[in-house]
């Protein structure tokens, strides 16, 4: 159940951290990171072997892409906020 409310916090997270500037990064990184830690419920399939005990599986990815989006997004606050 944490899983879920997890992921769904993560998607809105994704969707309004935007407007949000560097505090919506900050935010949208903090629930990927947790994400990260609870999602062993929702896992599958190990797609990436990293080695004989640790993978990346297809629940990972929502992860790395929420932290991928959060550096975006951090890099146009910072743009932007230099820029005034």
């Amino acid at each position: 159940m944490l899983a879920a409310v997890v992921l769904a916090g993560l998607v809105v997270a994704a969707g309004v951290s935007g407007r949000f500037g560097l505090a919506g990064a900050a935010m949208l990184a903090a629930i990927s990171i947790v994400w990260l830690t609870v999602n062993g419920p929702m896992e599958g399939p190990v797609l990436v072997r990293l080695s004989a005990t640790h993978g990346i599986t297809g629940a990972d990815l929502a992860g790395v892409a929420g932290l991928g989006l959060a550096a975006l997004q951090a890099a146009r606050a910072r743009r932007a906020r230099a820029s005034t």
